[in-house]
């Protein structure tokens, strides 16, 4: 066995005892013996034996020394310890080495199950440094926002200014609500703010929340109630009305509807009283029945859900529109992305949903050159179904697009604006959403996601 196997001790032990035997021996030939040439090639090797031990020694604290630099640069793979010869050092070097190799993945696995579940999640989730800088945007955050890779908080500044600011001046457990337009959609964001120290660096989390479909909810609720006291109050009111004037105007008039002679009054005085009655009862009367059809609003029926064919579906819409598309020029497309696509849900409401889209993109494309019209149907990731009406009108302008679904809004001279009011009360009762992208100019896509 070489001495380089040997134990750090042993070794030192065996040179210690070469030196003093070499140095004994030296004295004695020195100081009791002529022999005194031997005595210098003694004291040569003695001296060679101490530069020896002292070379053994920092070759040791050498290789600690690299082995800890190694450590802290987490450098494992171009370790020179690993070739120590002394074998119980060697086994401690590894021990320590596969040690740190082990945490070492056992940090990166946790890193990536983190990103995982923060790519999963469906909250968007920015992680900002101290200095603003983007740490950490999950993939929710950028389809929200509809961004790339960003690296700095100052680049959403695009999407918009407000936001930016509010994130950046939001303090710990703060909660805010903020209303952006995306692309000609509509977002209302809930976002919230948290901050953490990790090895003294202070990082803040910002969550972003679309509640536009809670707000949603709770609108339609409130409208529902509303037109529900609108129309009962309006109702007591005008039916009574509207029988009185009927009574008055039939005492004015015989069975033929001729006027009857009343004393104090001439022919022309009584022509003017039943004309007016009669244009109060029509009044009346049309009063009466917009209540009636406004309480559609209010009181929709519960849809009798069936597997429809989306194909069948849009043969059935053709058909509809099929001599309105030709009188006009219309260029109409229906594209079915995959076949055999089916919802669940009643027939004659969706239809109905459609109708009211189609109808309100042939009227938004009447002054376009070339008016062009299309449905498509297709699957998102979700596995959701999603039908879009799409047309090339001149869009809608972003002080309108937070309103078009409120009843009674309407921008049209004889809209009665219940149409898209009733299509997402409709849709909110199959589960599903109708939203809307919108680009001045460029036209308007409706979307319905089931």
């Amino acid at each position: 066995m070489s001495l380089g196997n040997l134990s750090y001790r042993i070794q030192v032990i065996i040179r210690l005892v070469l030196i003093l035997s070499v140095g004994f021996a030296a004295v004695f030939l020195v100081a009791g013996t002529d022999y005194w040439m031997v005595a210098v090639w003694l004291g040569l090797s003695l001296i060679l034996l101490i530069i020896e031990l002292i070379r053994f020694h920092e070759r040791s604290r050498k290789a600690f020394r690299e082995f800890l630099i190694s450590i802290k640069q987490e450098d494992f793979s171009t370790l020179s310890t690993l070739n120590e010869k002394d074998e119980e050092l060697q086994e401690a070097y590894q021990m320590i080495l596969d040690k740190f190799k082990y945490l070492r993945i056992q940090k990166e696995t946790h890193y990536h199950y983190l990103q995982r579940v923060i790519e999963h999640v469906d909250a968007a989730l920015i992680c900002l440094d101290y200095n603003l800088d983007i740490q950490l945007i999950n993939r929710s955050a950028k389809e929200l926002l509809q961004v790339p890779d960003i690296k700095d908080l100052r680049s959403l500044e695009k999407v918009d200014k407000d936001m930016v600011t509010l994130i950046r001046e939001m303090d710990s457990g703060q909660k805010e609500i903020i209303r952006l337009v995306r692309h000609g959609k509509i977002l209302n964001l809930s976002v919230r703010a948290s901050t953490f120290t990790l090895e003294k660096d202070k990082y803040k989390i910002v969550s972003l929340h679309d509640i536009k479909t809670e707000l949603e909810e709770q609108e339609v609720e409130s409208w529902q109630k509303l037109v529900r006291v609108l129309t009962h109050e309006i109702m007591n009111s005008t039916i009574p009305i509207t029988n009185m004037v009927g009574l008055a105007r039939d005492f004015l008039v015989d069975d033929e509807g001729n006027p009857k002679e009343i004393p104090g009054l001439n022919n022309e005085e009584i022509d003017d009283l039943v004309e007016s009655l009669s244009t109060a009862e029509n009044r009346s009367k049309g009063l009466v029945k917009f209540v009636q059809t406004t309480k559609d609003l209010a009181r929709i029926p519960e849809p009798t859900i069936s597997e429809i064919s989306v194909d069948e579906l849009f043969n059935r819409l053709k058909g509809f529109f099929k001599n309105d598309l030709k009188q006009l020029k219309i260029d109409f497309k229906v594209i079915l992305c995959k076949s055999g696509l089916v919802i669940n849900a009643d027939l004659e409401m969706i239809e109905q949903v459609l109708i009211n889209l189609v109808k309100n993109a042939i009227e938004a494309i009447q002054d376009t050159s070339r008016p062009r019209i299309k449905i498509m149907a297709d699957q998102n990731d979700n596995q959701a179904v999603v039908i879009s009406v799409y047309d090339n009108g001149s869009g809608i302008p972003e002080e309108n697009l937070e309103h078009i679904f409120i009843p009674f809004f309407s921008t049209k001279k004889e809209g009665s604006g219940i149409g898209l009011s009733l299509s997402r009360q409709i849709m909110k009762l199959h589960r599903g959403r109708i939203d809307v992208e919108t680009e001045p100019g460029a036209g308007t896509t409706f979307i319905l996601e089931f």
